[in-house]
């Protein structure tokens, strides 16, 4: 969400699109013959293969003609698109500048396997439609075929929670004899595990797009977990299955040192990420349709992502692909653990987006084992959970496409119950423990027995820190309603826990930037004690490293230490005194933020004084009225303001060629953000949201409150900070502890 203005959702059209309500129907493809669509490969050989399409004679070509890939699905075996989308498209124009005067052009698509023969479509001008239509297709090229259904592919690592163990995590299309040969010598793989197999079905779903239009069948979900394991040891293995004849390249993974506090670690952490895809064509996303059916360059894109702007809405966005590529560069370092805080791929009922996100993730989290924390996006839906998981936001989220958490939860087999995504465990130092910011928490529930009764029972001389890991924010400047309500669920639910547990830091996402408080307690910052060490914990949102950029609210509070509209990504070193973290930049590659946290030697918890400081503690902190209740009008004020955009389209004509409306792929600045918005700004004071009855009392007291006061704050960002869009904080790109801890 960039503007925190809301989302205008099609719930009702998403709610009732159920499997009662949709129902396949023929295709209605009318092929010209004299237009030509070839490739230059109809063989699959290996996942990721690059395939080159033309295209010749094409009629009368327009600037919304598009080619397309689709692929035949267990709901629409024909690949018709009454119950289908295209898997990703490109315009005809987008690499053939020439297109509109020769009606012929070609372009490359990296090819994923994904388990049946796609095709290309293409499709002539489809702005006169509301979908990408069966009615809008003219030619179709043959059939890829693929070599190996079966082929290994997205690979990927996770803790089980019993040390000396790691999971082994892969897809096939079909169900076998899932098969993990390993050692500590490369090419010397003297050891062998067996494990299992899950799968689900278009039936598992809890609505659309996931139970229609947006399902592809999603093969099976390979497990092998590797017992034994000797520690700070390298392992050399592959994956595969005899019964299909084939196994993945060798890969290799550092195993973590023994748990305790004589150890080091070194971890990597992400909020938010997403997928894009790297070969910079587009996908179908629900909640900005209305931008895949405008020309290029034309007004109505332009209206369209401004409209994306204030909205919200998740495109796929590259700042993924470069935070994908900064991570991979860590693997040097030798990172133990990645951790995605929920929003991990933004799929949202389709399919597809779950083997483009896990393609792009492969390299590293084949490496590094990677454990995920649920979001909304992954998780929620009005009404409906399956064993009684009730979903906290049923009355009014859509935010998982129907999915309800099925999809994340099996292909992601982390160590919790069916659809209950709370879970602990160990790694060096540190006690992780991993909570559901998007299911029951409150004190009495299960979840909340089993954060109090995991908190209670840590061993502090075995693991002296404390790390704990959800989605949506308990800290966080934001100022809506929504948000303001499930900061404070969660501070009344757990905040004297952690204080009184001794939780030293508490990571989310959610708001797509990066924020740090102080050691805070009852919004205010709490001095350590006289030995060093932190009497609250630290809680970071760093919701940044991929989605579109979250604003920050106008007046940030005293309790926050750092604050930055910009991507990046979190990484942590961990002793049994230290515990030294940086936020990377994205945009520079720089570090714009860092902080250290220390034990002294021979640190021992004091439940004691922890119990005193809860109950004897006196916050000095007061909020004033937005900060206490939110401000009911942010979807409203969003409703008004694009009204009047659209009302003046003239007002954004010279938007045609803004980086944001060209390229839904490059990494996304607070200065390419403010280049779509600084055009709608006038608008803020002008009569038709003033003084008319096109903005409530709610809309404007949220428009005059905050977002006429965020202008200057945000100009202020891009125009005066020295690394990025730091809005509140020192920036530091070097720092001793970093040199001690071998950062390269």
């Amino acid at each position: 969400m960039t503007l925190k203005l809301g989302k205008l959702v099609y719930a009702l059209f998403l709610v009732g699109l159920s499997l009662s309500t949709v129902q396949a129907q023929p295709s209605a493809q009318k092929i010209n013959p004299n237009v030509s669509l070839t490739l230059n490969s109809t063989t699959l050989l290996y996942s990721g293969q690059t395939v080159t399409v033309s295209w010749s004679g094409v009629p009368n070509p327009t600037a919304a003609d598009a080619v397309a890939l689709v692929i035949p699905t267990s709901y629409a075996p024909d690949a018709n698109l009454h119950n289908t989308v295209p898997l990703k498209y490109r315009w005809a124009l987008q690499t053939n500048p020439n297109y509109l005067t020769t009606g012929s052009g070609s372009t490359t698509f990296r090819i994923l396997n994904q388990r049946a023969d796609p095709h290309f479509l293409f499709f002539s001008n489809i702005t006169h439609s509301g979908n990408f239509s069966d009615v809008d297709v003219v030619a179709r090229s043959p059939n890829i075929t693929i070599v190996n259904y079966n082929e290994p592919t997205q690979g990927h690592l996770a803790y089980t929670g019993n040390q000396g163990e790691i999971s082994v995590q892969w897809l096939t299309r079909d169900a076998g004899n899932p098969t993990v040969h390993y050692g500590t010598s490369s090419g010397s793989l003297t050891s062998t595990k067996t494990g299992n197999t899950t799968t689900y079905t278009r039936q598992d779903m809890c609505g659309a797009a996931a139970n229609s239009y947006g399902w592809i069948d999603p093969g099976t979900m390979n497990n092998v977990i590797l017992t034994n394991l000797t520690p700070s040891t390298t392992y050399y293995y592959t994956y595969g299955d005899p019964s299909f004849g084939n196994f993945s390249s060798q890969a290799h993974f550092l195993t973590p040192p023994a748990v305790g506090p004589n150890t080091s670690v070194y971890v990597l952490d992400t909020a938010d990420m997403g997928h894009a895809e790297p070969d910079g064509s587009n996908e179908w996303e629900d909640d900005h349709n209305q931008r895949l059916y405008n020309a290029p360059g034309s007004i109505a894109e332009i209206l369209s992502s401004i409209t994306n702007q204030y909205n919200g809405n998740g495109l796929q966005q590259g700042a993924g692909l470069v935070i994908t590529g900064m991570l991979e560069a860590e693997l040097k370092n030798n990172p133990v653990l990645l951790w995605m805080n929920g929003d991990v791929n933004y799929a949202r009922g389709f399919e597809t987006q779950w083997d483009v996100g896990f393609d792009q993730y492969e390299t590293i989290s084949r490496q590094v084992p990677t454990m995920v924390a649920e979001g909304n996006h992954e998780t929620d839906w009005p009404g409906r959970r399956p064993i009684g998981a009730s979903d906290r936001f049923a009355n009014t989220a859509t935010d998982s496409g129907g999915e309800c958490g099925i999809p994340f939860y099996k292909r992601y087999q982390m160590p919790s119950q069916y659809l209950k995504l709370w879970y602990s465990f160990d790694v060096g130092p540190i006690h992780n423990l991993v909570f559901s910011t998007e299911l029951d928490y409150s004190r009495g529930s299960e979840q909340f027995n089993f954060i109090l009764t995991d908190l209670m029972n840590v061993n502090r001389n075995v693991t002296p820190w404390v790390i704990v890991h959800g989605h949506r924010p308990a800290y966080a400047t934001v100022v809506d309603t929504a948000s303001v309500i499930q900061a404070q669920d969660q501070r009344n639910a757990f905040e004297d826990i952690f204080v009184q547990t001794g939780v030293d830091m508490v990571l989310s996402g959610h708001v797509h930037n990066y924020q740090r408080t102080c050691e805070v307690f009852k919004n205010t910052c709490v001095p350590r004690a006289a030995d060093g060490s932190s009497q609250a914990p630290v809680w970071i949102v760093n919701g940044n490293a991929g989605q579109w950029l979250s604003t920050a609210e106008p007046v940030i509070p005293p309790f926050f230490e750092a604050v930055a509209i910009e991507h990046g990504y979190l990484r942590y070193h961990v002793n049994q005194t230290t515990l030294f973290a940086e936020m990377v930049s994205a945009q520079t590659g720089n570090v714009f933020d860092s902080f250290t946290l220390t034990k002294p030697v021979g640190w021992k918890f004091n439940a004691t004084a922890k119990a005193a400081l809860v109950s004897g503690f006196i916050p000095t902190y007061q909020e004033n009225l937005g900060q206490r209740y939110g401000y009911s009008g942010a979807s409203a004020a969003a409703t008004a303001i694009l009204t009047v955009v659209y009302n003046n389209p003239q007002l954004f004509t010279g938007l045609a060629n803004a980086t944001l409306v060209q390229n839904i792929n490059v990494l996304d600045t607070l200065a390419n953000t403010l280049q779509i918005l600084e055009p709608t700004f006038p608008l803020y004071l002008s009569p038709e949201l003033q003084n008319s009855n096109l903005t409530s009392p709610a809309a404007k007291l949220y428009l005059n409150e905050i977002l006429i006061p965020q202008i200057a704050v945000l100009r202020a960002a891009v125009q005066n900070s020295e690394v990025g869009d730091l809005l509140l904080g020192t920036a530091n790109s070097t720092n001793a502890l970093a040199e001690a801890f071998s950062y390269k």
